[in-house]
């Protein structure tokens, strides 16, 4: 009898204390098996898929594969580096593929990475679905014999002949009928993988129409977009959610791994279906998706369907005509924007974009004029993300490198390190921190800008603030321009807060990829990368601090400045104005759930208040308190709802209350879940 090949699949990522730093189900190599599940029989080929380090290390050890598939993501490239490493030492005639879009599209390049890596015998360049199973399908002509494999050639490829040469094999146009991929869900391939630390994904196309140099998706390959058909979309997402249901109740994450999701017609339906499974199964509370960047009459039908659970992405990047035209995005239509903007406020809907720092042409002051624009437009959250040179993407070539005087630096992706089988590996990005339109100095000024809008700004925590200064003629970018001067003069542990962010934006920073593996593998720097200290995401690291550690500081911070502007102003005419103040002080600080221990945030509290400020923050334009003013003071409860209670009891399990996990849970709990609801309980008698 035929022993069939073994191949081992997988899609690796960093497991730190229980928290793993992707934590997504693995499709696209679920793909590769489905179809080669399909092409082959289990006679010829027995394969298997695999996600945590850990247990493809003792399988490797246990029954070494004949072949071993990894993909290359940013965040992985150098862990699946290490496997194959690992992998050629158990048994020296593996065959070990490399595959996934974190590779240069420049040929000459492509050939220089796989000759500086001999791990890496294969990089299987785009789409792998089908491509992988080809490649198998050589080695077994071949007898599993690395010195006939590659004779014939291998399509869509980078490889070593068997003299050692490596040759490049043009990346071969896309497969145009993806609905031929049998589905990674509906054969129950990802079944395992429902263990309650992983959230499910799915794709409802491939593909991005529009051209953006930063984008790996902007390149021509991904120019024409593909569907799966929605018949089988609604039979994926009615199976995940009854696996959710019974395996992993405590997910209640839904991640799609569209480029525009929202913006075709056939996703609204989608969204209905979604919605239906909300109603069913209670899942997903929280849809992550990149939302489409034209169309905005079909985003908002589509977000609308399953309520709060996702949030509208206006991805705009840049405000700057000029910029937008030399990172090829000016296709997209700004209006698109605004009317989106328009459609959510008035449906009582969230609102969400990106800005990234360092594009080509954009200088310190173009960019702050993008977010105080995006500020004034009454956006819910702002995201500003750093210039990430993007393997794959247009703007790594060499040649956009030279135009325009990048100035890159290297430091560990979060969480993306450990130790497998006693060898450090360390996962880094490389980011722009200048360019001949924005030095070095304006970049760490950003930067600063930056961690005020993600403190402040970002998940309405001082909505009510806002809205009462809007009532009062106070823009938000007004009060958003005086929180930096208020933080660098506020007390000692903000100003603490704020030089610590600086000093870690600047040390997290080398010139290049070697320094920085360096001085993370120092023994002593190592330990304090496992402990949190350092090689986080910076930007959700200190927005978790300030959301359940510093928060009573942080409030401090944002009532004292936005006094300030009213007494600047002049604004008067609320009577007994320093009762009114040092209570609504308190109900802000209250309504937001916080600490360090699962007790203390979940927690409810009471207060005395003369003001209903919940019923007075429910008008368009809170002005005059006076009207919910009692003569006597009652007594409030400030409590979580009940869902908020479940949501936020099932979030700090999953994640803890670790930083580490707290930056995690910051980016996926549902904002209504850490608020809580203010209700009076008594009035008191008159002395």
């Amino acid at each position: 009898m035929t022993t069939p090949t073994r191949v081992f699949l997988g899609d690796l990522r960093y497991d730190h204390a229980g928290v793993l730093a992707n934590n997504c189900m693995p499709l696209g190599v679920a793909y590769l098996k489905a179809v080669m599940d399909q092409e082959t029989s289990a006679r010829e080929v027995a394969s298997s898929l695999h996600v945590y380090p850990e247990k493809l290390l003792a399988a490797l050890k246990d029954s070494p594969p004949d072949v071993l598939m990894l993909s290359n993501y940013v965040w992985n490239e150098a862990l699946s580096r290490e496997f194959f490493r690992i992998a050629k030492q158990i048994n020296p005639n593996v065959l070990t593929v490399m595959g996934g879009p974190n590779i240069s599209i420049e040929p000459e390049r492509q050939a220089e990475y796989v000759a500086r890596h001999p791990e890496i015998d294969v990089y299987a360049l785009g789409e792998g679905d089908f491509l992988a199973t080809t490649i198998v399908q050589a080695f077994q002509e071949a007898g599993l014999d690395h010195r006939r494999f590659g004779q014939a050639g291998i399509p869509s490829s980078v490889y070593r002949n068997g003299e050692g040469e490596v040759i490049v094999n043009p990346t071969r146009p896309r497969h145009r009928e993806v609905s031929e991929i049998p589905s990674a869900w509906l054969t129950g391939i990802q079944d395992e993988f429902f263990d309650g630390r992983l959230a499910p994904m799915i794709e409802t196309n491939r593909g991005c129409p529009f051209t953006c140099t930063f984008c790996v998706q902007g390149t021509g390959f991904y120019t024409k977009v593909h569907n799966f058909s929605v018949e089988r979309m609604k039979e994926e997402i009615s199976y995940i959610a009854r696996r959710i249901t019974q395996f992993s109740p405590n997910m209640g994450t839904l991640r799609i791994a569209d480029s525009n999701y929202g913006m075709y017609e056939r996703d609204i339906e989608i969204s209905r279906h979604i919605g239906q499974m909300q109603r069913d199964h209670a899942w997903p509370t929280f849809i992550d998706a990149t939302t489409g960047k034209n169309r905005p009459d079909r985003i908002i039908k589509s977000v609308e369907e399953v309520g709060g659970a996702l949030v509208l992405y206006q991805a705009v990047q840049s405000l700057d005509e000029d910029v937008l035209r030399k990172v090829k995005r000016q296709t997209i239509k700004l209006d698109a924007y605004k009317q989106l903007e328009v459609h959510m406020r008035g449906r009582g809907l969230r609102s969400n974009s990106d800005l990234i720092l360092c594009l080509p042409g954009e200088s310190m002051a173009t960019h702050l004029h993008a977010l105080t624009t995006l500020l004034d437009s009454n956006i819910h959250q702002m995201h500003n993300f750093q210039a990430m040179v993007l393997k794959g993407a247009e703007m790594e070539t060499l040649e956009v490198r030279r135009m325009f005087g990048f100035d890159t630096r290297f430091r560990v992706l979060p969480r993306n390190f450990g130790i497998f089988d006693g060898q450090m590996v360390f996962d880094t990005e490389e980011i722009v921190v200048a360019t001949d339109s924005l030095p070095f100095d304006d970049y760490v000024t950003c930067r600063k800008w930056h961690l005020v809008s993600s403190v402040f700004w970002n998940d309405g925590w001082f909505e009510g603030v806002v809205r009462f200064l809007r009532a009062n003629g106070i823009r938000n970018s007004e009060w958003w321009s005086a929180l930096l001067p208020a933080m660098e003069q506020g007390s000692e542990r903000i100003r603490a807060f704020l030089d610590s962010f600086v000093a870690e934006t600047i040390g997290e920073l080398f010139p290049d990829r070697e320094s920085c593996v360096a001085f993370c593998a120092e023994p002593e720097n190592f330990a304090k990368l496992e402990r949190g200290e350092f090689g986080d995401n910076l930007m959700y690291r200190y927005r978790a601090i300030a959301s359940f550690h510093l928060w009573d500081e942080v409030c401090a911070t944002a009532m004292a400045a936005t006094r300030q502007l009213l007494e600047a102003r002049g604004i008067a005419g609320i009577n007994d104005f320093e009762q009114f103040w040092e209570e609504f002080h308190t109900y802000v600080r209250l309504s937001h759930a916080s600490g360090r221990t699962i007790e203390d945030v979940l927690a409810s509290t009471e207060a005395s208040l003369h003001y209903d400020f919940r019923a007075w923050l429910a008008a368009d334009e809170p002005g005059d308190p006076d009207e919910y003013r009692s003569p006597v003071p009652r007594r409030f409860l400030f409590a979580l709802t009940e869902e908020g209670h479940r949501d936020m009891y099932d979030a700090l399990t999953l994640w803890t209350l670790h930083v580490r996990g707290l930056s995690k849970l910051v980016t996926r709990l549902r904002i209504e879940s850490q608020i809580r609801l203010c209700r009076p309980t008594q009035i008191f008698a008159d002395a």
